[in-house]
């Protein structure tokens, strides 16, 4: 197979040293060998850098960067954006394994297709488990072809998966927000919106679940500003003629955010008195910026018409003081029980 593209992968990292050499070790022996590693190191207080060095220091294809401490997977994507060669980019975590063929399936469908966007079948890693749930294509279906807009709509519910190779120049003029620790959920869907075709092949991108440390499967003060995301999204939808019943699934995935995060509020332990009151001055500026007379009757005759009766009545309960308080109370009272519970 003729190597002309050379192929970015990029893995932020912080305290990943448990599952990173496996994660690296799979991107090394790739079948396709045409490729660029950015390791960008958020400062770790484990042995992950002497784990990247020695990758580094026995192939020249990877390099290791190292930033300041920031907690967030945007700031190193602003980080690294500079440094990035590739004509295509694929976005790895820490933890994550690449199935050895992986670049190189994706690489021979994009010359098939000359598509912006290749995505690979993702499984849901657990290491002990052996039948993990897969998504394949559209529905089962590689050979379909999507526009960017088509995309778009079926990445919002997960029908396809967020992690396709993808055309750096898509990715050059965009910026990763730095208020909210999951802003690649919005980008991901961006840089679909914007890529002339959608395409699907074999390769198996390993998406691992069992590493309870990962961002994603942790909840700290970091996660009550992804109501910022959620509202992103909405413009993207909102924006761009999207249909009606999509934008108010948009609207009613904020609203239930709201009263979630709301009522967490309610129970959490912050670390510090200024975090607090960050997060509960967040909260309110949100509510009182964000949600308007606007963002509600945008889709309230649609609502009516197609009787959205849970966000008719969602819109009813952030409207009434009253019924807000009280549903966050009860919320509230309901997730402290189910947290304690947990813990037991």
């Amino acid at each position: 197979m003729i190597q002309d593209l050379l192929v970015t992968i990029f893995v932020p990292v912080y305290n990943g040293e448990k599952y990173l050499n496996e994660t690296l070790s799979s991107i090394k022996n790739q079948t396709y060998t045409n490729i660029e590693v950015l390791l960008v190191d958020d400062s770790s207080t484990d042995g992950s850098k002497n784990i990247l060095n020695r990758f580094a220091n026995n192939d020249d294809r990877f390099k290791v960067f190292t930033k300041k401490n920031g907690g967030m997977v945007s700031a190193s994507w602003n980080f690294i954006m500079p440094e990035i060669k590739g004509d295509y980019i694929f976005y790895s975590s820490q933890d994550d394994i690449f199935s050895l063929d992986l670049i190189e399936k994706m690489i021979r469908k994009q010359k098939e297709t000359n598509a912006d966007s290749i995505l690979p079948d993702m499984e849901f890693y657990y290491e002990n488990e052996k039948a993990n749930k897969k998504i394949i294509g559209l529905n089962g279906n590689r050979a379909v072809i999507l526009s960017g807009k088509e995309a778009c709509r079926a990445s919002l519910d997960w029908t396809i998966h967020g992690f396709p190779l993808t055309k750096t120049s898509l990715l050059r003029n965009e910026f990763f927000f730095e208020d909210a620790f999951d802003t690649d959920e919005f980008i991901s869907r961006k840089l679909f919106f914007n890529s002339n075709k959608v395409v699907f092949c074999e390769g198996i991108f390993y998406y691992r679940q069992d590493n309870l440390d990962a961002i994603t499967k942790t909840f700290t003060v970091k996660n009550f500003y992804s109501l910022n995301t959620l509202f992103r999204l909405f413009s993207l939808v909102k924006d761009n003629d999207f249909d009606k019943s999509l934008i108010i699934h948009t609207q009613y995935s904020i609203l239930i955010r709201y009263i979630q995060l709301s009522s967490r509020f309610q129970f959490y332990n912050f670390e510090t008195e200024i975090d607090k009151e960050k997060v509960a001055f967040y909260l309110s500026d949100f509510k009182k910026s964000k949600l308007t007379n606007p963002f509600y009757f945008l889709t309230f005759g649609y609502a009516i018409l197609s009787m959205r009766l849970r966000y008719i009545l969602l819109m009813i309960i952030f409207k009434v003081d009253v019924l807000f308080y009280l549903m966050i109370s009860i919320n509230g009272r309901r997730r402290k029980q189910y947290y304690n519970l947990k813990s037991i």
